[in-house]
């Protein structure tokens, strides 16, 4: 019977031992755990393939002995460190080889040299979520994150094959942001390379970010930022440039890393563990063309259309405008519309001139016409000319034809050449440039990006003169839409 016992309690105690070993060992996994990059794209790690010229904005690298295998895994705008030199990618070449980019300027003597150092870094923050399992007192939450050694390479600023660069010391480093949950106490981060942290698991080194806390924790607290419980976020990490060796990296395939998150006690004992993963990818380019684009119409106006401070007197057409009968030393108004769209990134301008003054039955007027009896000139009125306005009001002591502008649509960098009311004027008027007379082409108005949309009125008038002959009048305008692409 004594025997019994002793083999009962001996049993007892051995089971015992082993269900203690088994909860020390084996920990519990968070519930509601991610760990998320800000930007999974991969760094770009490579070197000068050979000489390099001078001056030249075409660079070559070497695709075979460096994580960065194609030129592709760039992209335009990048910027890259060549040597000790920032440069920026103007485009890359895809011709197979890949092994080519230009430069949007030249390269610099001292960035030549065959096998020099070619980096495009990709920083990210690393956003840690967990929802606890356990309730201790005074313990830490750890998160492990992959680096490529401990030898001072993990920490030199530099984009590192197979894992993350915490940054150089006196430049940007990583650091970690810990919750500022009140019940938890007092919060202490701490970073550490993995140089300095020697956490070796599985043969791979790890940074190490701790958030120490000095109260209670609580099972249920959901570090994820949906409530008062803000998750713990990693800052500054360089992202790793494509893995090499037996696990070479794939274009447009993720390489994987495993982030180790940690809840320990406050002996430093690992009680609750989960091993998330993390995936790095090259970026994809999106290229798409817009073809330039400038669409510019005239329109005609009915009659007693309110505009430039008068009711328009007769209707026009996107090709005409029939002032009729005019009644000597008396204006008759009319206008058109004219509007402008583009997509050219510098804008544009719409000119306008006439052929020559209104002539009868279209014909020539020499000089400025105000010689001959055949001819209706451009606005007489003191001032005017096609370079300037004047306030034309007086249709009897200053006959002629003349223009004024008068803007629907506009924006801020949406400039007329001048409007009917500018100067507290009435009608603000001009001549239209006389290509018979080899006067240039004149601004109507204009702006210096792109635009939806820019409706002007142009207001025409004209007042025939008490010595102008019987008969009937024209001549014709050019309006001129430029864009700038």
């Amino acid at each position: 019977m004594n025997r019994k016992k002793y083999f009962f309690l001996a049993s007892f105690f051995l089971l015992a031992f082993f269900v203690a070993k088994r909860y020390v060992v084996f920990s519990g996994e968070f519930t509601n755990t991610s760990a998320t990059l800000s930007n999974a794209r991969l760094s770009f790690k490579g070197a000068l393939q050979g000489t390099q010229t001078i001056g030249s904005s075409l660079v070559t690298i070497d695709t075979a002995n460096y994580s960065s295998e194609s030129v592709l895994q760039l992209q335009n705008r990048d910027n890259v460190l060549i040597n000790d030199s920032v440069y920026t990618v103007a485009t890359t070449i895809n011709d197979g080889s890949d092994n080519t980019f230009n430069l949007t300027t030249g390269i610099d003597t001292s960035d030549v040299a065959d096998d020099l150092g070619v980096y495009a870094s990709q920083s990210a923050s690393l956003t840690v979520r967990l929802t606890t399992i356990s309730a201790l007192t005074g313990g830490d939450f750890r998160i492990l994150v992959p680096a490529v050694a401990a030898d001072g390479t993990d920490h030199d600023g530099y984009p590192d094959a197979g894992g993350f660069d915490f940054g150089k010391a006196g430049d940007t480093t990583a650091s970690v942001a810990c919750p500022t949950t009140a019940s938890y106490g007092t919060w202490t981060p701490t970073d550490t390379t993995a140089q300095s942290s020697l956490e070796t698991v599985n043969g791979i080194k790890y940074h190490v970010f701790k958030c120490a806390y000095s109260g209670a924790g609580a099972i249920g607290t959901a570090f994820d930022g949906s409530g008062a419980d803000e998750p713990f976020i990693i800052s500054n990490l360089i992202n790793p440039s494509p893995k090499m060796g037996a696990s070479n990296h794939t274009l447009g395939q993720a390489d994987t890393y495993s982030v180790i998150i940690q809840h320990r006690d406050s002996a430093g004992t690992v009680i609750d563990q989960t091993v998330t993963k993390v995936g790095v990818v090259d970026a994809v380019k999106v290229s798409a063309s817009i073809a330039p684009q400038l669409t510019f119409t005239v329109a005609g106006l009915a009659a007693a259309t309110s505009v430039c401070g008068i009711s328009t007197d007769v209707t026009t057409t996107a090709l005409a405008v029939p002032f009729g009968d005019l009644v000597i030393g008396s204006f008759t108004d009319a206008a058109q519309r004219l509007t402008v769209s583009t997509n050219a990134i510098s804008g544009y301008s719409v000119t306008a001139a006439e052929n020559d003054q209104l002539g009868r039955e279209a014909n020539t007027c020499a000089t400025d016409g105000s010689g001959s009896i055949t001819c209706i000139v451009d606005t007489s009125v003191t001032g005017a000319s096609h370079t300037t306005s004047a306030d034309w009001t007086d249709g009897s002591t200053y006959p002629g034809f003349g223009y004024s502008l008068h803007p629907v649509a506009t924006g801020v960098t949406f400039t007329p050449a001048f409007t009917y009311d500018e100067s507290t004027r009435t009608f603000s008027a001009k001549q239209f440039a006389d290509m018979a007379a080899a006067e240039p082409v004149q601004a109507l108005f204009g702006r210096s990006t792109v635009t939806a949309g820019d409706i002007v009125d142009v207001c025409y008038r004209i007042a025939p003169a008490a010595t102008n002959a019987a008969g009937n009048y024209e001549n014709y305008l050019v309006y001129t839409a430029s864009a700038t692409f």
